[in-house]
């Protein structure tokens, strides 16, 4: 079955304040037909919130929803002809799988006919037309959520709301069920607005993710983008692992700029982001762990031993002292037969290349 039943997003300047709390700051997203786009982010960043407020369960303080060319800010969330799927699915427990499925549907009355039809469809869809007739309550966890999944996407929404739809599952059942969700909404055609604090979750499913924190956007990009070229300092430490080295920016170059680290040793790293930034600001440089190299020589590279190293499966990540004290984690394939490198062990560390190296403004 293939539709295009999604329709683009627009939250426009969108603000919102619970008492004098700024829960939103000013955040505007513009989401694509079909596009699957998720909001990330620690607890109290305002992601839910804005979630609830394109359902129609708040309304914001100020600033715009649009749905297509609509703007859907007078309508109850009842007319917005949008998809939920909660955190703890709300599946009505008395009820078989296909009446779960086809309870939209039967409320906004739809012909009896069709709404079997649709029902059917949609459980063939999730794979569960042979559970047709069961009890919620028999299902297991990933069962009860492609159910839900299933009721949300009955009425052909124009967008689908996910709220941390993986929370109740085991770890073990993540994984299969964020792929079948992504399948599944592939297969619909239909605009998908994912609420985690789970970056590998978002990093994983999206299709462009949306970082807050603190109520403000720090940066909405698909998300190799958000992982290897962080937009501020906060994406760099909320998501993924970086070592951080304090140092003072020394010039800027064509080719990007060089960092002084605090034992002298010069850097050559990715042009800052900010503007702001000048010969003499002080900085930090932000490398992920894959990104360093052991190295024969020590050129451009930092010196340093081998603290202790873990072997985890096809990788190996060791954790290395800098001559001045800095602790630097390193990971590094790790070839069949081989084990970590032996404590107290002097290496030379260095950049895999000049774009790993980002630089931020010192906190």
């Amino acid at each position: 079955m293939q539709s295009t039943a999604g329709q683009s997003l627009t939250l426009d300047d969108i603000v919102h304040r619970y008492g004098g709390s700024l829960a939103v700051d000013h955040v505007t997203l513009e989401v694509a037909a079909g596009e699957l786009v998720a909001l990330l982010g620690p607890s109290g960043c305002g992601k839910t919130t804005l979630l609830r407020i394109i359902a129609g369960f708040i309304t914001q303080t100020s600033g715009k929803v649009v749905i297509g060319e609509r703007r859907i800010d007078d309508l109850p969330p009842a007319r917005r002809n949008v998809g939920i799927v909660f955190q703890n699915y709300a599946l009505f427990p008395h009820m078989t799988v296909a009446d779960n499925v086809g309870y939209g549907l039967a409320a906004r009355g739809t012909d009896r006919n069709a709404a079997r039809k649709r029902t059917t469809e949609m459980l063939e869809m999730v794979q569960l037309g042979h559970l047709a007739d069961r009890l919620t309550k028999q299902l297991s966890g990933g069962q009860q959520q492609r159910v839900a999944l299933a009721r949300a996407l009955a009425i052909e929404p124009r967008v689908l709301l996910l709220d941390e739809p993986f929370s109740a599952l085991d770890k073990s059942l993540r994984l299969d069920m964020q792929i079948e969700i992504k399948r599944i909404q592939r297969a619909a055609g239909t605009t998908a607005i994912i609420v985690t604090h789970d970056q590998e979750e978002a990093l994983g499913m999206a299709d462009r993710v949306a970082v807050l924190s603190q109520g403000r956007l720090e940066q909405f990009a698909a998300p190799s983008a958000v992982y290897d070229t962080p937009a501020t300092y906060f994406v760099n430490q909320f998501v993924g692992t970086a070592n951080v080295l304090p140092a003072t920016l020394d010039s800027l170059t064509a080719e990007g700029a060089l960092v002084r680290l605090e034992d002298g040793t010069l850097l050559a790293t990715r042009a800052p982001a900010d503007p702001a930034l000048g010969p003499g600001s002080q900085v930090v440089a932000c490398i992920r762990p894959e990104n360093l190299r052991l190295s024969d020589t020590p050129a451009g590279a930092l010196e340093g031993q081998v603290e202790l190293g873990m072997p985890l499966g096809a990788t190996i990540v060791h954790e290395i002292r800098t001559r001045n004290g800095q602790r630097l984690k390193l990971s590094e394939p790790r070839a069949p037969g081989t084990g970590p490198r032996d404590s107290g062990a002097a290496v030379w560390v260095r950049p895999a290349s000049q774009a790993s190296v980002t630089v931020f403004a010192a906190p």
